[in-house]
């Protein structure tokens, strides 16, 4: 029995101070001790001057399972030039007057339900994810619930069915309901007090947001509704508030308390209170951040407008969990009415072990755990394949022992490595697709086996070293983390004696 805690702590330290958030919240999720035990495809909808060149963008930051995510690869002159590039570009792009860009007609009948490849590659490299919340992420429209609470929803809900079918202008919307409903803010505490977050979300969202998190993509709530409704239900799915795109009431403020009484209308500055308001704040998002895939998720004709426009979405996902519109339905590149099937659809990282003695197999049974979907929350496939040197162990096959008794009777006997863990003694179909592969074998061993893997591995995968010693050369020695990334072409972080 051996604590790994001080050492993975050190682990941790290291690797987070030289990789990025991505690398750095999978890695430390891979070989975590807290719980014991590519590219981009190009954008749907966008004219090309909406990208940045490709060469750029690989310096740009990691892509969410699609990169070559070697940030530590690249000086810090070339990522200043490529900012000052980048930034310009983006300034270029993001200058002149948003501008329609035709959909491209489709079949009513068109079942898209099921993604194409090209869709849900899309989706799965998405930096940054934003959602509608009215009936996208609630049950409900807030506005439509707070006229309810104030006795006046019949009359709300209709104008609201006009707008989100695109058949009222939506300022004109929100205009006339605030008109009806005239509360103060004591009625709109009251009201977030009747009705807090967990009541209203929709079944699934919160666990895909975190699942979005967790993978480092950043969530963005982009509403027609009202900041002082939408604040408390960020809170609850942890979206920072700088994220949330809402319009702002107006009040009338009280000269002698001077506290607000009355509601006098809405800040019409706000991008969300007109049409074409949500591609607009995208566009916003867009010029502060260098996302390179942007998915809009939404129920409604204003999100599906997102897409619709140069410098908004590069993909529109249509929700109608909550309420099915025809035009969403049958426009959207992909329409879900359950969150279960985005969650299900993204990308899950494979991990691969290279190396089988006692230090490896440690290590293993720390993978093992992590990795299954109720401790790694998703974010890596449960089954992890470990390269076994064959040997014969009393009449028997070594990786056969270990996938029949999930223990390595040769080097750590009596432990337990997982029943996820497969033994396999071919080193190229171990790390066949694998996005992590974990180094720990004899160091005098490993530039041979990087020889075997040259060409052999993705493109964008990342290396963990676990192994002691360095190669000594004639012109000096060499870190093994060093031969890795120059023999294979990808980073790799240290954990070693």
């Amino acid at each position: 029995h051996i604590d790994f805690s001080i050492i993975l702590y050190l682990c941790n330290f290291i690797f987070c101070y030289r990789q990025r958030p991505i690398i750095r919240s999978t890695m430390n999720r891979v070989l975590s001790s807290k719980t014991a035990g590519a590219g981009r495809l190009p954008a749907l909808r966008r004219a090309p001057s909406a990208r940045s060149p490709a060469g750029l963008q690989v310096a740009a930051m990691a892509n969410r399972g699609g990169s070559t995510l070697r940030a530590g690869l690249v000086s810090p002159a070339q990522r200043m030039m490529h900012g000052s590039i980048t930034n310009n570009a983006r300034r270029a792009f993001t200058a002149g007057p948003l501008k329609a860009v035709p959909a491209p007609n489709k079949n009513m009948t068109e079942a898209n339900t099921t993604p194409t490849k090209d869709i849900l590659e899309t989706f799965q490299r998405a930096d940054a994810v934003c959602f509608d919340v009215d009936c996208t992420i609630t049950t409900n429209d807030g506005l439509d619930l707070l006229a309810e609470f104030m006795g006046v929803g019949a009359e709300c809900e209709a104008l609201t069915t006009k707008a989100m079918d695109g058949t009222m202008d939506l300022s004109e919307s929100l205009e006339e309901r605030l008109n009806i409903i005239n509360c103060t803010p004591e009625h709109v505490k009251k009201f977030i007090k009747t009705y807090p977050p967990e009541t209203r979300v929709v079944e699934g969202v919160k666990s895909f947001i975190t699942a979005l998190q967790s993978r480092g993509i950043k969530v963005y709530l982009i509403t027609g509704g009202f900041r002082e409704l939408m604040l408390p239900i960020a809170r609850y799915l942890n979206v920072p508030t700088e994220n949330v795109f809402a319009n702002r009431m107006m009040w009338q403020w009280d000269e002698v308390t001077m506290m607000p009484t009355k509601l006098v209308g809405f800040d019409d500055s706000e991008p969300t209170s007109r049409n074409q308001g949500k591609p607009e704040a995208i566009a916003r998002i867009r010029d502060k951040f260098p996302y390179n895939t942007v998915v809009m998720i939404g129920d409604g004709v204003t999100d599906l407008e997102a897409v619709q426009v140069t410098g908004g979405a590069d993909l529109f996902i249509g929700y109608g969990g909550v309420v099915a519109r025809p035009t969403v339905q049958a426009e959207a590149d992909w329409f879900i009415t359950d969150y279960a099937v985005l969650e299900a659809s993204l990308q899950r990282f494979k991990v691969a072990m290279i190396g089988s003695g006692a230090w490896a197999c440690a290590a293993m049974t720390m993978i093992a755990h992590n990795v299954r979907p109720e401790n790694g929350a998703g974010l890596f496939n449960d089954e992890v394949q470990m390269w076994v040197y064959e040997e014969d162990v009393e009449g028997s096959k070594l990786t056969d022992i270990i996938n029949q008794t999930h223990q390595n009777p040769r080097y750590l006997p009596g432990v337990d490595l997982g029943s996820n863990v497969v033994a396999n003694p071919d080193l190229l179909s171990t790390v066949k697709d694998a996005d992590v592969l974990v180094f720990c074998a004899p160091h005098q061993f490993v530039r041979g086996i990087c020889k075997q893997l040259v060409g052999r591995i993705k493109r964008n995968a990342v290396a963990i070293s676990l192994i002691k010693g360095m190669r000594v050369r004639p012109e000096g020695p060499q870190m093994i983390s060093e031969m890795i990334s120059r023999y294979l072409n990808i980073d790799c972080s240290v954990l070693m004696g």
